[in-house]
């Protein structure tokens, strides 16, 4: 009797993931009145050694300010005694790493999210600025118009 035959499998691929290589850690809001709490600040200073990373600041549902840190808990507890002082009272933690991307980071989440606590909206290279390029062409091809318009009379 012959054996059955199992069913034939394509070779697996070894898939070289890049999830996760940005955001090493992230927490869900927790309320202000946490660091004021040692064994959370050691805890905060334990997780968060070695890496940078992104904060936000929220007043009640509405997100109020994004930063970025070298030292989250000192700059946390910095916006408790600074400007920012009674207008926030959750936050969030994004441990990130890869520090060359973090200005990055920071500008996108301000650009797309406008927090009213922010002065600044982060800055783009000037070669990066889609909208000067895209207004370029836009120029270009308005002039071509016109000169087609020309032409036909």
């Amino acid at each position: 009797m012959a054996k059955p035959r199992r069913p034939r499998r394509s070779p697996q691929r070894s898939r070289n993931t890049t999830k996760g290589a940005l955001i090493k850690g992230m927490s869900e809001r927790m309320p202000i009145y946490l660091l004021d709490e040692h064994a959370f600040r050691q805890g905060l200073k334990e997780i968060m050694a070695g890496y940078a990373g992104v904060y936000a600041l929220y007043r009640g549902r509405q997100l109020y300010y994004v930063g970025l840190a070298s030292n989250l808990f000192w700059r946390l507890h910095r916006h408790t005694r600074d400007r920012h002082r009674g207008k926030w009272d959750t936050f969030s933690i994004f441990r990130i790493g890869r520090v060359n991307y973090l200005k990055d980071i920071e500008t996108l989440l301000l650009r797309v999210a406008v927090p009213q606590g922010n002065r600044v909206t982060g800055h783009i290279h000037r070669d990066a600025d889609l909208g000067r390029i895209l207004k370029q062409i836009a120029r270009t091809q308005a002039r071509t118009l016109r000169d087609i318009r020309r032409v036909i009379g």
